[in-house]
């Protein structure tokens, strides 16, 4: 079984070889740190895909998606081998990882048993609807609460408290905060 490795075009026009992906031969993409199936779509698609849920679901639908982050959080982080690496390592391997991955530059500050903070630069997630209220970043919420409780083992919540989408500073801002800190 071949694999082709997924190349990506930089800034020169050229192709970088990343080895994040391999492709087998019957078309399935898989990764190459958990070799767990993996798919690609574009933004537009998923500005679609939460088209269609805020259509159905009015305000529901920023719950699904959190919910959704949510899951996809935990499942990142169990994923990440950590090798000996520190917790706030961690932290920092997943940010660079969303860079890699295309979600644009995130920073995320937060250590064990302490609020924290995130600001994600040049979001794909962010929706550009004057239905749903000041912000619209719920699935990446969802995925730094679901990190963040997987890997420190407490549960926080996430709100997004700047959002892109309502002003051209192309920057999202999250407060991450202990539900025991309420």
């Amino acid at each position: 079984m071949e694999k082709d490795s997924l190349k990506v075009s930089t800034v020169k026009n050229e192709f970088v070889d990343l080895r994040l992906l391999h492709r087998e031969e019957n078309g399935v993409l898989r990764d190459n740190m958990s070799n767990r199936r993996v798919i690609i779509f574009s933004c537009s698609a998923y500005r679609a895909m939460c088209d269609s849920l805020y259509d159905q679901f009015q305000s529901g639908a920023g719950v699904i998606l959190y919910r959704m982050g949510e899951g996809y959080g935990r499942k990142l982080v169990k994923g990440v081998p950590q090798l000996g690496m520190s917790k706030e390592e961690i932290v920092d391997a997943l940010g660079k990882l969303a860079h890699v991955a295309g979600w644009g530059k995130l920073t995320i500050n937060i250590s064990e048993n302490s609020n924290g903070d995130a600001v994600l630069e040049d979001s794909p997630f962010t929706l550009r609807r004057n239905d749903i209220g000041p912000t619209t970043c719920h699935f990446m919420s969802g995925v730094l609460v679901g990190g963040a409780s997987e890997l420190f083992g407490m549960e926080y919540k996430a709100q997004e408290v700047k959002c892109a989408s309502r002003d051209e500073s192309k920057v999202c801002r999250f407060a991450i905060h202990t539900k025991k800190s309420d």
